[in-house]
């Protein structure tokens, strides 16, 4: 099994909540949380990241754990929901390692983590202990997207620009990526940068080679059949109507056999 080759940390953790601004209006949000109304609980956020999704899901009352890769992104989480008064259930694991004392009703993979797996052995196995850890009659619900290649994205590009509260600095976030099409790899790089009266004055470069996949619907459907999941379907982008190989934004969902 490989082991996993990059983490979220340093700056990119630091900033990564104060770049992205107020997501309380992302069509996930609506979207996972009816998920896990009909599915029931407990719940599981895999990739959970600072918490977008599990602490405000958690101010409502469902029951869900987060699991993330990052160490540094499950501190971060831990002092949000401190602030929060919230208490959650929270563990630094690969996905495709998963090994949990609960099992899940739901099992969610918001933001496209699932695609960080860019080796086939890793994402089977993922889907695996995913399968493992849920209750008979579980629910599964990934988002997927599907990358097309611009050759632009390999200049450097400024995506993100944010005031730090603290003492009113310029945080930006550069990107650049380039495309493996023949083998579906994403190869990132990103570049932090803290600006004082127009002047850089801290900087941190983060790559990623390989960082994404990708898969089609039909693909995507097929590799959940495959690990053992039943009723598999799709939704396109965090809407439940079916989505069809011409989607580049979706969910595959599919069921632990009763």
């Amino acid at each position: 099994m490989s082991e996993p080759e990059y983490s979220y940390r340093g700056m990119m953790v630091q900033y990564w909540d104060l770049l992205r601004g107020d997501t309380s209006h992302w069509s996930s949000r609506p979207y996972f949380l009816k998920i896990i109304r009909e599915s029931g609980e407990p719940a599981l956020d895999v990739a959970c990241g600072t918490g977008r999704l599990l602490l405000d899901y958690l101010a409502e009352g469902v029951d869900i754990d987060g699991v993330d890769i990052s160490p540094e992104m499950i501190d971060a989480c831990r002092v949000k929901a401190t602030e929060e008064g919230l208490s959650p259930n929270l563990c630094v694991q690969p996905m495709q390692v998963l090994d949990l004392p609960r099992h899940y009703r739901t099992i969610i993979v918001p933001s496209s983590s699932f695609l960080h797996l860019t080796y086939v052995g890793d994402a089977k196995r993922a889907l695996l202990r995913f399968c493992e850890h849920m209750q008979p009659g579980g629910t599964l619900a990934m988002s997927m997207k599907v990358f097309e290649p611009d050759p632009s994205a390999e200049e450097w590009e400024m995506i993100e620009e944010a005031v730090r509260p603290a003492d009113g600095a310029i945080v930006r976030r550069w990107f650049r990526c380039r495309y493996d099409v023949p083998r579906r790899l994403q190869h990132t790089e990103d570049r932090y940068e803290i600006l004082c009266n127009g002047e850089i004055v801290e900087s941190e470069m983060f790559s990623a080679s390989p960082y994404l996949t990708w898969y089609t619907v039909s693909e995507a459907v097929a590799l959940l059949q495959a690990a053992g999941f039943t009723d598999v379907h799709t939704h396109s982008d965090f809407t439940f109507e079916p989505a069809s190989d011409e989607d580049t934004s979706f969910i595959v969902l599919g069921r632990r056999p009763e």
